[in-house]
């Protein structure tokens, strides 16, 4: 996003004195209005729009973009694959040609008591069949996931029996595509005005939506002070920019909870599990069956209507919950057990080249934090650590300051505008039409509509 900016190799004594600094030994703070669930939705979007398994805290790498082993899209290419014919693994082998479901399991029936009769289709060693695996490292994204295939197979079956008129061609041997189009525009409005709306800058999406469609931009100008920037577009193929992918988007891991309640009877399930029984229902590790002790009620992580206040996520801020800061041996890197995360992210910062916060904030215009905020005895901070910053004190714990939510918001509504099949290319312009509100959709209206 900014080629022009030097990168910032954060010195290693500041790397660790920060690390040790944004831990965070109790609970911390909850945050004001955003449910828990809205957590884990955001790690569902990283997944789908970037997979990268050779990047490596031990190598150099790229700091241009970081490379994407799939589409860069929010085309929930992680359900769909590259469809029936290529990934039939990925689909239930006795739904008819064009009305094909995905594949759900049954871990009951294949592994035994105790395990939950819903959960991702799996092998016989408990791995989950999906389009990324990382989608099973922990119980609830695995039920998000779960939640989207039954989303998509609710939709094919009305479809099926000709529901939603006049929303779709109504040809049988067009179900499965129209079924796909219509989860994956409902998918990209929730990315757009639920997730970014709650946490972005108020404002920022409404004044991206339009420039984000805008064609034949100029190059960008050299030189550092640009008050009259355009927002970030791709002048040709997407790919995913260090400072969304490495920088600003983590912004995810301050928002993560030590422990959660996932339903009556589990509720105070940590983060990582201390032994490895597959099913002990006191931790979220993935990577296994589905205990049946840990499936999800969703009214503890959206909003559902009528129902109890959910539990909220962790706030915006400089810290990171206690779990996060000694990673056991199946969740950090090889070789770097009981790191912190923190000390993770800002090494991996520094090792792509990103500039510092400091230099993005004068890039973009803005006025940048000054050392009695950061703290950091004038020296620049690394990008990832002044978003948090940012969004701690001018975004009030709540919402992304303006370099953080600059980045988030004009990466993704760029990546929707590069995709010509966008819900955002709709001509006449679309608004969705599942559930109980037409024109409006959140996340708690699809994992609503999805389990019927």
């Amino acid at each position: 996003m900014f080629p022009e900016l030097d990168p910032y190799r954060v010195p290693e004594r500041l790397v660790d004195d920060l690390a040790r600094r944004m831990e965070d030994n109790g609970a911390g703070p909850h945050h004001a209005s955003l449910p828990a669930g809205y957590t884990y939705f955001g790690q569902f979007v990283d997944h789908d729009l970037s997979f990268d398994p050779v990047s490596s805290l031990r190598l150099p790498n790229d700091p241009g973009q970081v490379e994407d082993f799939r589409t860069p899209r929010l085309d929930l290419d992680m359900l769909y694959g590259s469809g029936p014919r290529d990934m039939p693994y990925l689909y239930a082998p006795d739904a008819p040609p064009g009305g094909e479901l995905l594949l759900i399991g049954d871990s009951r029936t294949q592994f035994g008591e105790g395990f939950a009769a819903e959960d991702l289709p799996r092998n016989a060693a408990g791995r989950a069949l999906i389009g990324d695996p990382r989608n099973d490292e922990n119980a609830i994204i695995a039920q998000l996931h779960l939640a989207f295939l039954k989303l998509h197979n609710r939709v094919v079956r009305e479809l099926w029996d000709s529901g939603h008129a006049g929303q779709w061609s109504d040809r049988r041997s067009e179900v499965f595509r129209e079924a796909q189009r219509i989860v994956r525009w409902h998918y990209q409005w929730v990315v757009v005005w639920d997730f970014l709306h709650r946490l972005l800058p108020d404002g920022l999406v409404e004044g991206l939506v339009t420039p984000a469609l805008a064609t034949g931009r100029p190059p960008r100008p050299a030189g550092r002070a640009r008050r009259r920037r355009r927002p970030f577009g791709f002048d040709g193929e997407p790919f995913m920019p260090v400072e969304f992918a490495v920088g600003a988007y983590r912004f995810g891991h301050t928002l993560v909870r030590p422990s959660y309640q996932i339903n009556a009877r589990a509720t105070n399930v940590q983060l990582f599990s201390a032994g490895g029984d597959r099913l002990d229902a006191g931790h979220l590790d993935g990577f296994r069956p589905l205990p049946g002790r840990l499936a999800i009620d969703w009214g503890r992580f959206v909003q559902l209507p009528g129902g109890p206040p959910p539990q909220p996520a962790r706030r915006l801020d400089t810290k990171l919950s206690q779990p996060l800061s000694r990673l056991p041996a199946g969740v950090a890197p090889p070789g770097e057990a009981g790191r912190s995360l923190a000390w993770l992210n800002l090494t991996r910062g520094s090792s792509m080249g990103l500039p510092s916060g400091q230099a993005v904030a004068e890039a973009l215009g803005t006025t940048p934090l000054d050392d009695d905020t950061l703290r950091l005895a004038r020296a620049p901070a690394p990008l990832w650590f002044y978003v948090l910053s940012e969004a701690e004190t001018i975004g009030r714990g709540e919402r992304l300051g303006p370099v953080g939510g600059a980045i988030v918001g004009e990466v993704i509504l760029a990546m929707l505008a590069a995709d010509p099949a966008s819900f955002l290319h709709a001509d006449p312009p679309w608004t969705p039409f599942l559930g109980p509100r037409p024109g409006r959709c959140g996340l708690a209206d699809l994992v609503a509509y999805a389990a019927g």
